[in-house]
C-alpha cells in the first residue's frame, strides 16, 4: 500500500470538491443572500486542504497501480474528509446550532440520506441551501466515480475503487475502459437530472426548486428547501412526477444503458427488477387500501400519496407529501420493511438492495429443496441468472454485519432516550440511507434533540450504510494491515 499515493488521490478529491462548490457560490451571488464571503471561504479551506495534500513534491511524484488495499483506503477516508469539508459552509454560516450538527447534515447529505437537524430548512439563506441540496447530487453516484471520470491518475486500477463505492453486491462495468463506464453512468444521471428539472419547471416551480428538487431525487436523498418537503405543493402532477424519477432512481443504472442500446430483451428478463416493481406495486396497492379504509381518504388522493411514499421509502429518498405517522399500524410495520429493502444494486438508492433480498429468497427456497431432495444440485438464482456460492456467502455476510450494526445502534439510541419505535426506525433510517423514521424521527420531525452520542453513532451509520459496511469495516480488520 502506497501511502504518498493515497494521499495525493484524496487530495486531488477534496481540489473537486472544492470546484463544485462554485455552484451554490453563484446561486448566492444571484439571490444576493449575504453568504457569498461563507461560501468563499469554505471552498478556500477545502481547497487549501487539497493542495496541502496533493501538491508536495514526495506526494506529486507519486505513481503506479491502485491495489486493492488503495481502493478501500481511498474510499473510506475520502468520503470522511469530503464529509468534514462539507460541513464548512454549514459551520461557517452561523446557521447550524455547533460544527456536530453541521457534519451530521454534511454526511446525511452527501450519503444521500436525508436525516436532517433542521427544524425549518426555508430559514436557510439560499446559497446553504442550494450546497445542502446540490452536495446530495455529488454524493448519489459518488465523487470517487466523479474522480475517475476526470482524473487521469485514477485510471490505473482505478476498478478497486469502482468496486468499493458502487452500491451493490457487485459493480457491472459497461465499457472495456473505466473510465468511459464512469463517463456514461455520469451522463445517464445528467440527463435523468435534466429531465426532471424541466418537468417541475414546466409544472411551476421556479428554476431554483425544479433543479433543487431534481438534485435530491435522483440522488435518492430528500432534502428539501421547505419546512413541509413535498407537500407544500399541492399538485399530484408534482408528486408524480417526482415519484417516477425517484423510481427511476432507484433503478440500476445499467438498465437505462442497455435500453440505449436497444437491448430491451435483457432489461425485461432482469429478475431483480421485476421484484423491484412487483415490491412498488404490492406496497402502494396496500398502502392506498388502508387509508381508503382507515381514514376514508378519497381513491385518487390515496392512491397519489402511496405510490409517491413507496416510492419515496423504497428508493431511500425519504421526501414526504403525509406524516405516514399517523398512519394504521399494519402501513407503519409496512413502512419499516421498506427502510431495510432499499433500491436495486447500481442505483443511487441505500439499502440492503432488492438483488440481495432476491438471493436470499432463492437461498431459503433451494434449502428447503434440498432437505426434500438431498442429491439434488441446486443453484441459487436471480430470475434465469445463477449467482456463484462465493456472492451468496459474501451477502450472507453481509446480512450479519448489518444486522449486528443495527442492533449496536438500537441500544445506543435508546440508552440516549429515544423509545423503542424511534430507537429501531432511525437507525434503519440511517443504516439505509432513507432519512425519516417514525414516531420522534418521523417525517414532521427530526433529529435535532439527539443526544450528541447518538448523534455520533447515527453518522456512522450513515456512512457504514453508504459505502455498504463491508468496505468500512475491512479496513479495521487484521490482515488488512499486514503486509
Amino acid at each position: 500500500m502506497s501511502v504518498a499515493r493515497i494521499i495525493r488521490i484524496l487530495g486531488w478529491l477534496l481540489i473537486v470538491l472544492a470546484v463544485t462548490m462554485t455552484v451554490p457560490l453563484l446561486v448566492s451571488l444571484i439571490y444576493r443572500d449575504g453568504d457569498t464571503g461563507v461560501l468563499l471561504a469554505a471552498q478556500a479551506s477545502t481547497a487549501a486542504l487539497g493542495m496541502l495534500l496533493a501538491l508536495p513534491r514526495k506526494f506529486r511524484k507519486a505513481g503506479g497501480e491502485l491495489t486493492v488495499r488503495d481502493g478501500f483506503v481511498v474510499v473510506s477516508f475520502g468520503w470522511i474528509l469530503m464529509s468534514l469539508c462539507g460541513a464548512l459552509p454549514f459551520w461557517y454560516s452561523g446557521q447550524f446550532p455547533g460544527f456536530l450538527d453541521s457534519l451530521f447534515e454534511s454526511v446525511s447529505g452527501f450519503t444521500t440520506t436525508g436525516s436532517t437537524i433542521l427544524a425549518h430548512p426555508s430559514a436557510l439563506t439560499h446559497g446553504v441551501a442550494y450546497w445542502r441540496m446540490f452536495m446530495q447530487w455529488i454524493g448519489g453516484l459518488g465523487i470517487v466515480l466523479f474522480g475517475l471520470a476526470i482524473l487521469p491518475m485514477l485510471g490505473v486500477g482505478g476498478m478497486h475503487l469502482y468496486k468499493a463505492e458502487t452500491p451493490g453486491p457487485s459493480a457491472e462495468k459497461l465499457t472495456p475502459r473505466l473510465k468511459d463506464t464512469a463517463k456514461i453512468l455520469w451522463l445517464i444521471y445528467l440527463v435523468l437530472t435534466a429531465a426532471e428539472t424541466l418537468l417541475l419547471w414546466i409544472l411551476g416551480m421556479d428554476l431554483y426548486h425544479a433543479s433543487g428538487h431534481a438534485f435530491t431525487t435522483l440522488a435518492s436523498g430528500g432534502f428539501s428547501p421547505h419546512d413541509l418537503s413535498l407537500a407544500y405543493y399541492d399538485s399530484a402532477a408534482i408528486h408524480l412526477v417526482v415519484a417516477f424519477f425517484m423510481f427511476c432512481a432507484g433503478t440500476n443504472f445499467t438498465l437505462f444503458y442497455r435500453m440505449y442500446r436497444g437491448r430491451f430483451r435483457e432489461v425485461w428478463k432482469d429478475g431483480e427488477l421485476k421484484l423491484y416493481l412487483a415490491i412498488t406495486l404490492g406496497a402502494a396497492a396496500v398502502f392506498t387500501l388502508m387509508q381508503i379504509l382507515d381514514r376514508g381518504v378519497p381513491f385518487f388522493t390515496a392512491a397519489v400519496r402511496a405510490i409517491f411514499q413507496t416510492t419515496s421509502l423504497l428508493t431511500t429518498t425519504g421526501f414526504s407529501t403525509d406524516d405516514f405517522n399517523l398512519w394504521h399500524p399494519l402501513s407503519r410495520m409496512l413502512i419499516l420493511g421498506l427502510l431495510v429493502v432499499g433500491g436495486m444494486a447500481g442505483s443511487t438508492a441505500g439499502g440492503l438492495k432488492v438483488v440481495r433480498l432476491s438471493v436470499l429468497i432463492s437461498l431459503a427456497r433451494q434449502t428447503l429443496r434440498k432437505l426434500l431432495h438431498p442429491r439434488a444440485v441446486v443453484l441459487v438464482r436471480v430470475g434465469e441468472r445463477a449467482i456463484p456460492e462465493n456472492l451468496v456467502l459474501g451477502i450472507a455476510g453481509f446480512l450479519v454485519l448489518f444486522l449486528g450494526m443495527a442492533t449496536i445502534s438500537m441500544i445506543t439510541l435508546a440508552a440516549c432516550g429515544l423509545n423503542i419505535e424511534s430507537a429501531i426506525s432511525a437507525t434503519f433510517a440511517c443504516l439505509s440511507n432513507v432519512g425519516p423514521g417514525l414516531d420522534q424521527v418521523g417525517p414532521m420531525s427530526n433529529f435535532a434533540a439527539i443526544h450528541p452520542v447518538g448523534k455520533s453513532m447515527l453518522i456512522l451509520m450513515m456512512l457504514f450504510g453508504r459505502l455498504e459496511i463491508l468496505t468500512v469495516f475491512v479496513i479495521f480488520s487484521v490482515g488488512f494491515w499486514r503486509k
